[in-house]
């Protein structure tokens, strides 16, 4: 048999293998999108996994009930003819072999019930734009005993069998696996870093003794990690740099920024920890590229230092925005644990203090307050709610607003009421339902009125307090309402 014959050979065995996997999982094409819209109907529900950035339809999944007397429904996955080319070409090898993979993938994050759409959407337009290169990685060290080796004792890779790419269920997990690879010059990066500093590329917003702030003004400086980090933004000639500080404004219509923290350790090879963080999109992540990870522990909770800088950040970020109830960054500021900072940003004379902890968008970070801080300032609010907070302990300053008349600390983890709460001479209502009340205060008394107080109606319940407080407070208050649920 000739070469030629041999090529024809192999370019029709390609050709059969996309066919087949095109069929396989359901690739469709724009022109059949109305047939989609028309399949609709009260048994069957059609989602369209549309791109942020063309608005074009990436995936489509197709709903409908399978057994109406037990209610369970089947879920099929229709995969774009665009997103099924790009992922031909995000395939290294010249046979193909890696396609059903990243086909499977997006299909399961489509699939999955338990998960978001956007987590295929980026998987898309952002995580196949590396795979190229990690699959290559993968491709070329499988066999070897080392790789075999390094995933036997990392976390996060499978243990079955981590030369078989079908037991990966995300790029994350490949990037695990092939990192050891990847070729850095640590000792290159801070320099770099410094250099696009010094040319106004960058921003070195922050350093301590451990942590290093890095904020990238231009798709090549935020490329500098690209050997470091498993980020579509530090992927170079694929960076989505542009696409998520300029499509995600700052209140003030100014782009917004991506933030690199690095372990001043990585600049000297001994550790590869590393985090980007972009609030307006709603993503923290680590160097594998895992979504929404917690920094708390790991970087806020280790420095002062870059705790109080980002406190200050999203303080500021609050303050440029219309509304200052409600939004991302005091999402974050409570996420962070930058509660005190809410109080900061309240306005002294406002009559009403209120969080819900229980109400909160869908989605968002619940306000949570578990202490509050000093709320001397605020003599002239009349109304405090602080209600699903995870509130454990009121300041004693608490006794100074003196102007208030209604007091709801609901569903918190109060176990004691500070003796100062007998100062509030105008307090009307008090809601304490909720809260494991242990220790009720002697000068709690000043609020009846038999002792000069206001007090009209407390509620609590005597399950949450005991049969002895619950008494003891029937007692100290004689004219005051006390009821529970």
């Amino acid at each position: 048999m000739g070469n030629n014959e041999k090529n024809n050979n192999s370019g029709n065995d390609i050709s059969n293998r996309l066919i087949f996997l095109a069929k396989e999982f359901n690739v469709f094409e724009d022109s059949e999108l109305d047939s989609f819209i028309d399949a609709a109907t009260d048994d069957v529900e059609v989602e369209f996994i549309k791109s942020k950035l063309t608005d074009d339809v990436l995936g489509i999944k197709k709903k409908f009930l399978a057994n109406h007397e037990k209610g369970r429904f089947k879920i099929s996955v229709y995969v774009s003819d665009s997103v099924f080319a790009d992922m031909v070409a995000a395939d290294p090898t010249d046979n193909k072999e890696f396609l059903q993979w990243m086909l499977t993938v997006f299909r399961n994050m489509i699939k999955d019930e338990n998960i978001s759409n956007e987590k295929a959407r980026r998987f898309v337009e952002e995580d196949l734009k590396l795979a190229n290169k990690y699959l290559e990685l993968f491709n070329s060290n499988k066999r070897k005993k080392k790789f075999k080796d390094l995933c036997e004792g990392s976390y996060g890779i499978p243990k079955t069998d981590p030369t078989n790419i079908n037991q990966y269920t995300s790029l994350s997990q490949l990037f695990n696996a092939v990192d050891p690879f990847i070729e850095r010059e640590p000792s290159t990066l801070e320099r770099a870093m410094i250099r696009f500093q010094d040319s106004g590329q960058a921003k070195i917003a922050f350093r301590d003794r451990k942590w290093t702030v890095f904020i990238p003004l231009t798709t090549e400086a935020n490329c500098v990690m690209h050997n470091f980090a498993n980020w579509c933004t530090a992927s170079p000639g694929n960076s989505m740099f542009n696409s998520y500080t300029s499509n995600n404004k700052l209140p003030n219509g100014d782009k917004s920024n991506i933030y690199v923290i690095v372990n001043n350790d990585l600049f000297e090879g001994k550790t590869n920890e590393c985090y980007q963080i972009h609030f307006e999109s709603r993503q923290i992540k680590s160097r594998q590229n895992s979504s929404n990870v917690n920094i708390y522990e790991p970087v806020l909770s280790t420095s002062e230092g870059i705790s109080e800088y980002f406190k200050e950040e999203l303080t500021r970020l609050v303050m440029m925005s219309k509304d200052k109830s409600k939004n991302i960054y005091i999402d974050y500021l409570v996420s962070f644990g930058f509660t005190e900072a809410l109080f900061d940003m309240i306005d002294e004379r406002q009559p009403v203090i209120k969080f819900d902890g229980g109400n909160n968008r869908s989605g968002d970070t619940k306000f949570q307050i578990p202490k509050l801080p000093d709320i001397s300032r605020f003599k002239n609010i009349d109304e405090l709610l602080l209600l699903d907070v995870n509130l454990v302990t009121l300041h004693p300053s608490i006794g100074s607003l003196i102007n208030l008349e209604l007091l709801s600390i609901t569903g918190n983890k109060i176990k004691e009421l500070p003796k100062e709460i007998g100062n509030l001479k105008k307090l009307e209502f008090i809601n304490l339902i909720g809260n494991p009340i242990t220790i009720i205060p002697d000068e709690i008394k000043y609020l009846d009125k038999t002792n000069g107080g206001s007090l009209y109606r407390i509620s609590i319940n005597e399950t949450d307090c005991g049969k002895e407080n619950y008494l003891k407070l029937k007692k100290l208050l004689p004219t005051t309402i006390i009821v529970g649920n």
